[in-house]
């Protein structure tokens, strides 16, 4: 049996990634078959967490962008009846 030399170099270009992107299961058959073959998946191969993302990660990495600024309250406003016209 022949022995080959994979790299990673075409897999990780940014033609690749525009190139097979866009189907959920060409994603899926790309996803496999890297790691059936041990080849590390690139950034746009691998999956985002499920669900929403956590509220409380966004924050955070909005403090970390904005050290300056106070952090938003995680609270829901309650809605308030319009005033009568004084």
């Amino acid at each position: 049996m022949a022995t080959y030399t994979v790299t990673d170099d075409k897999i990780s270009s940014p033609q690749a990634a525009a190139h097979l992107g866009y189907d959920a299961r060409v994603m899926t058959g790309v996803r496999n078959t890297l790691e059936i073959l041990g080849i590390p998946l690139p950034e746009w191969v691998k999956r985002k967490p499920p669900g929403r993302p956590p509220s409380r990660t966004i924050l955070q990495a909005l403090a970390a962008d904005n050290p300056n600024q106070a952090p938003a309250p995680l609270t829901y406003k309650r809605h308030q009846p319009a005033r009568p016209p004084a």
